[in-house]
């Protein structure tokens, strides 16, 4: 079957899988995305057809495409990484490096932001001055971006990591054959960053869940890089207290990784407030009132409990809507957009503004 061609997908390239070496470049190297020209009212009414076709277009776009909102919990999280980082990098190879691990309940934007760090990160150092080789800046590849799966053995990570970086193997092949492809790997394009998503899938307590978490400690003593894990409720599943110990002083994940987490905005903080504002000034809408989301805070708290993702997704669905339509995001959209269902059997629409 060819490929589709929607009217509202994504430019080319824009969509691959971003678990691979391939998606996570075109991540990596698209531009940021500018919002479409402002226009009032009566400039967009006296717009051609087709001309205005593409305006709603380009703000659909926009909407659901703008860069991530710099959170507190994105400021911590890319600090800690990069003061982590920095320490690693400047330690012996023989040194026991330290990983770190972005946990919190689910729709925070963890991944967001554990894509975003790598992101920044990997555009810092791809540059003339770190490679002033041509030839090789090529094969310069600072960060692999890899995810989880259920019930990951060590084999299959370690071909997971194998088929990122295309090295060549037959599905036979031993895991300590692969382990050593993988660390030749590293040497030869200089890798400085492991972002393992999708962590919470590691079965901590189970055999091959053990055995998972050891072979990507291995493979972080073997090369030296940093590893950030990404996962859900990571603390509580059990991955900080291996064996099913209730201490932690036995414990080497425990020992060697720094726990970030990640958590709700609190009702009321100036922190939501801010994101509300921040949100607001990117979204596209003709007759969006400055203000409105932040005069509405405490139903899009009630409605969302501070997630940040649940927040994203009510605001970027309701904004979709009004695009060549009403144009603006007041209290009636607000309080019947759809929620997750998490959402909607924990949040309220009691505590409301009614301005």
């Amino acid at each position: 079957m060819g490929r589709l061609l929607l009217p509202f997908q994504a430019p080319s390239g824009e969509d691959q899988n971003i678990y691979t070496y391939e998606g996570w470049r075109a991540y990596v190297d698209a531009p940021t995305l500018e919002p479409p020209p402002g226009k009032t009212r009566d400039a967009y009414e006296a717009l051609s057809p087709d001309a205005r076709s593409r305006y709603d277009e380009a703000r659909r776009s926009y909407i659901m495409r703008s860069s991530p909102i710099n959170t507190p919990d994105m400021q911590m999280v890319k600090l800690a990484i990069k003061e982590q980082m920095e320490a690693n990098i400047r330690a012996p190879r023989h040194q026991v490096k330290v990983g770190l691990i972005v946990d919190g309940h689910a729709n925070l934007g963890k991944t967001t932001i554990a894509k975003a760090v790598g992101r920044q990160f990997e555009r810092s150092v791809r540059n003339p001055q770190t490679v002033p080789d041509v030839g090789a800046r090529d094969l310069f590849i600072p960060v692999v971006h890899v995810t989880l799966q259920r019930d990951t053995t060590p084999k299959g990570m370690a071909q997971a990591i194998c088929d990122y970086l295309h090295i060549l193997h037959r599905r036979d092949t031993t895991e300590p054959v692969l382990v050593q492809a993988i660390y030749r790997a590293v040497e030869r394009h200089n890798i400085l960053l492991f972002v393992v998503d999708d962590i919470h899938f590691l079965q901590a307590r189970s055999r091959g869940g053990q055995e998972t978490s050891n072979f990507l400690k291995s493979l972080m003593s073997l090369t030296g890089a940093t590893f950030v894990y990404v996962g859900i409720d990571v603390e509580q599943m059990g991955v900080l207290q291996e064996h099913g110990t209730l201490s932690l002083a036995s414990s080497q994940t425990a020992s060697r990784f720094i726990r970030l987490p990640v958590r709700p905005m609190e009702k009321g903080s100036k922190h939501w407030e801010a994101l509300l504002r921040s949100v607001e000034g990117h979204l596209p809408l003709l007759d969006q009132e400055p203000g409105t989301l932040e005069r509405y805070a405490n139903l899009l708290y009630g409605r969302t409990g501070g997630s940040i993702g649940a927040l994203m997704n009510l605001l970027r669905t309701t904004a979709l809507q009004a695009v060549g339509g009403k144009e603006c995001l007041g209290h009636q959209e607000l309080r019947a957009a759809r929620m997750d269902y998490r959402s909607t059997m924990e949040g309220n629409l009691g505590d409301i503004d009614t301005w």
